[in-house]
C-alpha cells in the first residue's frame, strides 16, 4: 500500500522541520491520534541512524512500535523505518518552499494487512489517516489547534456516546414494540 499526502502550511521551513522533526517526540502525539508517545533513543540526537519507540493505540490495546531514521536531510527531507512484530512500513516526509509557506509532503509505504476483499478499505482508510495527521499539523502549525489530536479524541468519544445513545433508544423503542406486539 502507499500513499502521498500533501499539505502547505503558512509557516517557514526551518520552523516547519524543527517542530515536526526535531521536535517529534512532543509534536506527533499531538497531530496522531493514535500515537500517545514517541521516545527517542538517547544514544544520537535526530539524524539518519537514529532509533526510537512510539506507543501506538487501538482500541482495545497499546502496541509498542520500533522506528529507525533512515534519511535526515536538515530542513528538506526525513525518512522512518518502523516495525511491529513481522511487520513494518516506511514514511517519508519532504519539506519545501512555497513561497512564505511551506509544502509538506508525506508518503507512506508499507504492506497491504488483511484479506485481499478488505484491502481497498484499508487504502482508503490510511489515506485518510494520513490526510487528517496532515491537517492537524497544519492546524497546529498555523496556531489553530494546541492539540489537534486530542480535539479529534474529543469528537470520537462524542461519536461512541452518540451511538450508545441511539442504540439504547432503539433497544427500548423494540422492547415496547414487542410488548405491545405480544400483549395484543
Amino acid at each position: 500500500m502507499l500513499t502521498k499526502t500533501e499539505v502547505t502550511i503558512e509557516r517557514p521551513r526551518d520552523e516547519v522541520f524543527r517542530r515536526f522533526v526535531d521536535e517529534m517526540a512532543t509534536t506527533y502525539p499531538l497531530i496522531c491520534p493514535a500515537t500517545t508517545s514517541v521516545r527517542m533513543g538517547r544514544e544520537k540526537p535526530m539524524a539518519a541512524g537514529a532509533t526510537g519507540q512510539m506507543t501506538i493505540r487501538n482500541l482495545f490495546m497499546a502496541a509498542i512500535v520500533d522506528f529507525t531514521v533512515t534519511r535526515y536531510e536538515k530542513g528538506e527531507h526525513l525518512s522512518i523505518k518502523a516495525s511491529h512484530g513481522s511487520r513494518s512500513s516506511r514514511s517519508d516526509y519532504l519539506f519545501r518552499d512555497a513561497g512564505t509557506s511551506t509544502t509538506v509532503t508525506m508518503v507512506t509505504e508499507g504492506p497491504a494487512v488483511g484479506p485481499r476483499w478488505l484491502q481497498d478499505r484499508n487504502q482508503r482508510t490510511l489515506e485518510g489517516h494520513d490526510r487528517h495527521d496532515a491537517q492537524r499539523l497544519k492546524a497546529l502549525l498555523e496556531g489553530r489547534q494546541k492539540n489537534p489530536a486530542k480535539a479529534h479524541r474529543r469528537s470520537l468519544i462524542r461519536l461512541v456516546l452518540i451511538a450508545w445513545a441511539l442504540a439504547a433508544l432503539l433497544g427500548a423503542a423494540w422492547a415496547t414494540y414487542r410488548a405491545i406486539t405480544m400483549g395484543a
